[in-house]
């Protein structure tokens, strides 16, 4: 049996343990991070895909300049959710879009369409935008078609961009980031959102077919065989958030062509027969 004197020393020692967890947690310790729903990471595309960005969000560009997401529109936009004190995935993010955009060379940036970087850090300023730039290593030739820019109306503009596109991120006070999904998000010419593709490491084809499902028939062409082909024979994978080959529009498309095919060498065939019977008869 245990003693009365032990047993208020094990109630006094859970106690000061139940005390020492509250102050540590009140001190920023990490216990505060487990609570933190890892689904915040996580863009639900079903609720968000179609929506339309407001067209009066308004914005400054690195150099100062007011515009709004209506002067944006018109071609396709990329918008890339980034903030400029990060030394990590935003401006790793941002080079791999600018190296993926180099890489396909069927439209062109300014052009056929824009991209607009956009800091969700209220602390953000137009100062910090401009040394993104630098940090980000975007070329003089592509910053034309490319704004890194603040909401002007600060923390209320960052949440109505957020909120529409279903951005979600915190702060985390243990390691003094930003925790925030990895993103693109393409914009019809309208300014719905079309697709996003996920990933720091950004591919060029999957660029391009993604501008292409964000406004066919505008800079995709139809007479073209490769958009043609482009749009048929890959699709969007919502769970993996990628382009994934389409492999049963790909086997219609080679039955498609060997059906074809076969007529036409049948046709051929039998014009052949049909002349040779009637050149032997005379």
């Amino acid at each position: 049996m245990i003693s009365s004197s032990r047993l208020w020393r094990r109630v006094l020692t859970c106690g000061a343990f139940m005390f020492a967890a509250q102050a540590f947690a009140a001190e920023g310790g990490v216990m505060p991070e487990s609570t933190i729903d890892p689904g915040i990471m996580q863009i639900d595309e079903a609720a968000h895909l179609g929506e339309r960005l407001p067209k009066d969000l308004a914005f400054q560009d690195a150099g100062g300049q007011r515009f709004t997401m209506g002067d944006m529109l018109g071609k396709p936009v990329i918008l890339v959710m980034s903030y400029y004190s990060c030394d990590g995935s935003c401006p790793t993010m941002n080079q791999s879009l600018m190296k993926a955009l180099r890489r396909q060379d069927r439209f062109q940036i300014g052009k056929d369409f824009r991209v607009l970087t956009v800091s969700f850090d209220k602390n953000d300023s137009t100062a910090s935008a401009q040394q993104f730039v630098g940090k980000a290593r975007i070329p003089e030739d592509m910053r034309a078609g490319w704004k890194m820019a603040v909401t002007a109306a600060g923390e209320t503009g960052i949440q109505a961009l957020s909120s529409t596109i279903g951005y979600r991120y915190f702060w985390s006070r243990a390691d003094q980031v930003f925790m925030h999904p990895n993103a693109l998000v393409f914009l019809t010419p309208e300014g719905r959102v079309a697709r996003y593709i996920y990933g720091t490491r950004v591919d060029g084809d999957a660029v391009k077919l993604a501008l292409i499902d964000a406004d066919w028939g505008k800079i995709a062409n139809t007479t073209q065989l490769a958009d043609l082909l482009s749009a048929v024979c890959f699709s969007y994978n919502f769970k993996e958030g990628r382009y994934t080959p389409n492999y049963s529009a790909i086997a219609g498309l080679c039955s498609l062509v060997f059906g074809v095919a076969l007529v036409i060498l049948s046709t051929f065939v039998f014009k052949r027969k049909k002349l040779g019977g009637l050149s032997h008869v005379s």
